[in-house]
């Protein structure tokens, strides 16, 4: 390399162009800014040599100016679809060539820089560069595009939080269930929490501590958590809602039940049942009558409520009943086994009803 030399070199990734000035020692070069700042860089920090004259630092402003002028990302993809289908590879000079039909040393500087800029149509091999096949194209494009949605998510998502937490109703929207439910996941499990990283990261953006505590006080605050949620509960991964499956077939037993295959089942709906509930019972599992017989006899009933009536082995409402075990009665509320509607319904012992 000589004296007057134009190069780029980079500086913590970022793209510098200076003069060589002089050796330093028996590899490196001092080289200069336009701003007048040096630098001793050994060669291999070196990315490109301007061809041509020498220059003076105070000419690098009027040279950038110049290869400006050339920078048009969407050439790239023209002089892509040119080359593709011989699979040619091109150095800067030959696509300075084939873009702009000269090669002057500002028109060589831009074509390198289109193509070391490049991630999508062109890939590196050496000191040349190689046109991607056109279905690796297709599918870098393609991961670009959901990378692009996954951000605007992201970013419509944060805006959303924000606006709650200033007080604003918003709709959350389908995409934002899984970063709440990573947050979720942060404040129940804490270190043991899976995509932990995912959900410290957004609590980051919104200038919160990244701690399971901040995520519970974020979910709180958002009205998604009251201040006593049972974080027991949530660790035991007991569902609090059901499926929209087992929806279904809960409505299929309601509005078309299987005939009673137990003949013996009587009609005691004469008799008056007792039960130690209160009012607000919804669920009635099982109570007690009295019948008065002849000759002063007396029967004793104990009547039991048979869910079993309306389940069929092996369905999903019999599947995720065995999953549930049991309905379970808290100080925060109730987690039924079955599905409301026949839990209280058909499953339950209702006056009048068989």
């Amino acid at each position: 390399m000589e004296k007057g030399k134009l190069i780029e070199f980079r500086l913590h990734g970022e793209r510098r162009l200076a003069i060589a000035e002089r050796p330093d020692g028996k590899k490196n070069w001092v080289v200069v800014e336009a701003n007048g700042q040096s630098h001793s860089i050994p060669p291999k920090q070196i990315s490109y040599e301007v061809a041509g004259e020498s220059y003076k630092s105070s000419e690098i402003p009027k040279f950038l100016q110049e290869v400006e002028t050339y920078i048009d990302p969407s050439s790239i993809e023209l002089a892509w679809e040119l080359l593709v289908e011989e699979a040619e590879t091109v150095n800067p000079e030959e696509m300075a060539l084939l873009l702009f039909s000269e090669q002057t040393p500002a028109q060589c500087y831009a074509a390198y820089i289109l193509l070391s800029d490049d991630k999508l149509y062109f890939k590196q091999k050496g000191d040349r560069y190689e046109p991607r096949p056109i279905a690796q194209v297709g599918e870098i494009k393609h991961q670009q595009e959901v990378q692009k949605q996954k951000q605007q998510e992201l970013g419509n998502f944060l805006l959303r939080v924000r606006n709650r937490l200033a007080g604003e109703e918003v709709e959350w929207q389908p995409s934002d269930y899984n970063r709440l439910d990573v947050i979720e996941k942060l404040a129940t499990y804490g270190e043991e929490a899976s995509n932990r990283t995912q959900a410290m990261d957004t609590l980051a953006v919104l200038e919160l501590p990244e701690t399971p505590e901040a995520a519970f006080k974020l979910l709180m605050d958002l009205g998604i958590w009251s201040e006593h949620e049972n974080l027991f509960l949530r660790r035991s991964q007991i569902p609090k809602h059901f499926s929209t499956k087992v929806l279904e077939v809960a409505q299929s037993c309601l509005q078309s039940p299987q005939p009673d295959p137990d003949t013996n089942r009587l009609d005691l709906t004469h008799l008056k049942v007792y039960t130690i509930d209160d009012e607000s019972t919804k669920e009635i599992d099982d109570g007690l009558s009295i019948e008065f017989l002849e000759d002063n006899q007396q029967k004793i009933w104990v009547h039991i409520a048979d869910p079993t009536r309306l389940l069929t082995p092996g369905d999903e409402l019999d599947l995720d009943a065995r999953r549930r075990t049991t309905t379970l009665y808290l100080p925060t509320g109730i987690i039924p086994m079955f599905p409301s509607e026949l839990a209280t319904g058909p499953m339950s012992l209702i006056q009048g009803q068989i």
